[in-house]
């Protein structure tokens, strides 16, 4: 009994150590580009400096009326659609890499997360 928890364990460290591995390898391919000119929601093209008056009125109102749930409400809209439009102007690129490290990245990352949910998802 005490070999199968030790077995497990050991099981659970080597996946962890496995699927980190890959994602660091991984992170270092990955280029990620940002633009603050012109966010897009669908057809509507709204200006980085336009995303921030939600947030700027949220805020004049928070300091008018400070129980006001409006100006809680539109506070927290202008921070979601700040966080949103920055997501949404990221653009993510991968560097050219042989097979060799593209496999060697994905089997990590496939390895340590076969790993893991081996030993933490077993009936017990």
């Amino acid at each position: 009994m005490k070999n199968t928890n030790e077995n497990s364990l050991v099981q659970v460290l080597v996946g962890i150590v496995l699927l980190a591995a890959g994602l660091y390898m991984l992170s270092q391919r990955v280029y990620i580009h940002h633009g603050w000119s012109v966010i897009r929601f669908g057809s509507f093209n709204i200006s980085s400096g336009l995303v921030t008056v939600p947030l700027i009125i949220g805020i004049i109102r928070r300091f008018y009326d400070p129980k006001s749930m409006a100006a809680r409400t539109l506070l927290a809209v202008g921070v979601i659609i700040i966080i949103v439009s920055l997501l949404m102007s990221m653009q993510i690129s991968f560097m050219r890499i042989s097979l060799f490290e593209y496999i060697l990245i994905f089997g990590c990352i496939g390895a340590g997360c076969g790993l893991l949910l081996k030993n933490l998802l077993k009936a017990k």
